[in-house]
C-alpha cells in the first residue's frame, strides 16, 4: 500500500480544549520555547483542518488563548528555557557566540537571550576560557592531540576549528598555548 492511499485516523474537531491538551502533552515531554509550541499547535491545526475544515483566523485566536494560558500558568517561560539551554551548552564547552546563535534558532527573543548570557557571566566570569578548554580537550586540539603534533599547519587547523566553534582568536590562541603536556 503506498503512502497516498494510507488512511489516517481523523483528529477531533478543532477546539481550544483540544489544542491545550496537545500543547500540554508536548510540554510534558519536551521543553520548548513559545515559538516552538506555536509551531506544534499550527501543525496540529493544519491536520485538524484537513479533516474538518476551518478558518486560520479562528485557529489563530485559539492558539493565542492557549499560549497565553500556558504562559500565565508558568508552563511556557522563555527566560527559564533560555537559561537552562545556556547553562547546558556552556557545560558542553560551547562558546558565547554559539550559545547566542543556538538560542536564536530555538526562537527565543533577544531579552531572554541577554538575560541568560548575563546569568552565565555572573555565575562564572571566566566561563568562556573554560568552555574553550573543554572544547579543545573534547576535540583533541593542540596539546590534547595524541600523538602530539605542533606543526604550523596543524596549529592553523586547530585555530580555525576553534574559530568555527565561535571562540575568539585571543581565547583560542591562549588555550592552545597554555595547555601543557603534563596533563596526561
Amino acid at each position: 500500500m503506498n503512502s497516498d492511499a494510507k488512511k489516517r485516523r481523523p483528529t477531533p474537531p478543532l477546539s481550544t480544549k483540544w489544542l491545550r491538551r496537545q500543547a500540554v502533552t508536548y510540554i510534558e515531554r519536551y521543553a520548548g520555547s513559545e515559538q516552538r509550541i506555536r509551531q506544534i499547535l499550527w501543525k496540529r491545526v493544519r491536520r485538524a483542518q484537513s479533516f474538518h475544515g476551518g478558518e486560520d483566523s479562528d485557529a489563530a485566536s485559539m492558539i493565542n488563548e492557549v499560549i497565553e494560558g500556558l504562559r500565565d500558568e508558568g508552563r511556557i517561560n522563555d527566560q527559564k528555557f533560555a537559561m537552562d539551554w545556556a547553562f547546558s551548552l556552556q557545560n558542553r564547552g560551547t562558546s558565547r557566540r554559539m550559545i547566542r546563535h543556538k538560542l536564536q534558532q530555538k526562537g527565543l527573543k533577544n531579552p531572554a537571550i541577554q538575560h541568560a548570557l548575563s546569568l552565565l557571566e555572573d555565575a562564572e566570569p571566566d566561563w568562556e576560557e573554560e568552555a574553550a578548554r573543554s572544547y579543545a580537550e573534547r576535540r583533541r586540539l593542540g596539546h590534547y592531540r595524541i600523538p602530539y603534533d605542533d606543526s604550523w599547519e596543524r596549529r592553523q587547523k586547530d585555530l580555525a576549528s576553534m574559530a568555527r566553534a565561535g571562540f575568539g582568536f585571543g581565547v583560542a590562541k591562549k588555550i592552545l598555548n597554555s595547555v601543557s603536556r603534563d596533563t596526561f
